[in-house]
């Protein structure tokens, strides 16, 4: 990687608790986190399976205030109501549960309490001007990786780009809890999707320019893992492999939180297009890699790659998207988001709006236009 390497940034300020039964310690560490109520940010999804309840048992004694129910890709709106909630329940502390979208709103509200503008003012890198409030988040995936983040996207409603990103140092959860045991119900298609998409995210970090050798190590060490493990816990659901997987996940953040994300995740970026963000990103990702194998191969990835045909079929995935999913309206939605999109400048191969196309034609998109 050569001198500039010394100038890039990693950092992993999260306390991570990790291991099966670890959920039974939520309530302790809520109290580890101060005084207050606490506002409790989940996913619809996750408390319609009825984990939100597993969850409020375990931090019973806490003085717990529930939040609406967060549906998928909540918008800044839906965060500000969410923030306002929470103050005028005088909560001092969060507890986010879910998967990306929950954990996102979770931090949105953690953020929104400690700040007296506006979220809306708060979007952009490094804003807000004091780190947000103590915040306990919970995965019930092993996907995003959120609750070792200090990003989160909310959606505008408004003109320009679609999706916004808010980000500084401060904003990620104070303590991350990682039970795999709560991965035990969680239905085929989303665990797959997840496990895409945490995989994507640790490949991703290791074609990124931002990478590192801190990153390198992590992001090898969760691509492992996550292709070991994935197809034995959707076939068996053994708990022992839905924690390397939800260990992973957290692992595969780490590492693309300070390298950066590509092109998988830049075209995946069009909240336009409403398939679910692990289904593209999967079907992206083998795309994606080869595009950057032709110029960028270093050898310290190849044998991860070389993988990625196996374990698609191990897992009965297809890297290609249904004719009727996507029209050439979405082909040039995904294209305009991911030339607006910092991953893609952080792509270690340059791509212009043709190369995108072409990437998203090799994948299927469009084929029926």
């Amino acid at each position: 990687m050569g001198a500039e390497a010394a100038a890039r940034r990693f950092s992993a300020p999260t306390t991570i608790i990790a291991g099966l039964g670890s959920l039974a310690r939520a309530g302790e560490l809520l109290r580890g986190l101060g005084d207050g109520r606490v506002a409790v940010v989940c996913d619809r999804g996750v408390a319609a399976a009825g984990l939100l309840e597993t969850v409020k048992a375990a931090a019973a004694g806490e003085p717990l205030f529930e939040c609406a129910l967060v549906d998928a890709d909540p918008s800044f709106e839906v965060a500000a109501e969410l923030v306002d909630e929470a103050r005028a329940a005088g909560c001092e502390r969060v507890l986010g549960v879910g998967g990306g979208s929950g954990l996102g709103a979770a931090k949105a509200v953690a953020l929104g309490l400690a700040n007296p503008e506006p979220l809306a003012e708060l979007e952009g890198v490094g804003v807000a001007s004091r780190p947000a409030a103590p915040c306990l988040a919970i995965p019930t995936t092993a996907g995003s990786g959120s609750e070792v983040s200090n990003a989160f996207v909310l959606k505008r409603t408004g003109g320009g780009p679609t999706q916004a990103i808010v980000r500084g140092p401060g904003y990620e959860p104070r303590v991350a809890l990682l039970d795999g045991q709560v991965l035990r119900e969680l239905p085929e298609r989303p665990m797959l999707f997840a496990g895409l998409d945490a995989l994507s995210h640790a490949l991703e970090a290791l074609w990124a320019n931002g990478r590192s050798r801190f990153t390198d190590a992590l992001a090898r060490a969760a691509a492992a893992q996550i292709l070991d493990a994935l197809p034995v816990a959707l076939a068996e659901r053994r708990d022992p492999d839905l924690q390397t997987l939800i260990e992973a996940s957290a692992m595969a953040n780490l590492a693309c939180g300070s390298a950066g994300l590509g092109l998988a995740h830049a075209l995946s970026a069009a909240s336009a297009v409403r398939l679910p963000h692990g289904y593209q990103n999967g079907v992206l990702l083998p795309h994606v890699a080869a595009f950057n194998r032709e110029q960028v191969n270093p050898v310290d990835r190849d044998d991860l790659l070389d993988r990625l045909p196996g374990l698609y079929e191990e897992v009965g995935f297809e890297a290609r998207f249904a004719a009727e999913e996507l029209d050439a309206d979405a082909v040039e939605a995904m294209v305009a988001a991911a030339l607006e999109h910092p991953f893609r400048a952080n792509n270690a191969r340059a791509a212009d709006a043709d190369d995108l196309r072409a990437l998203l034609r090799s994948a299927g998109a469009g084929a029926d236009s």
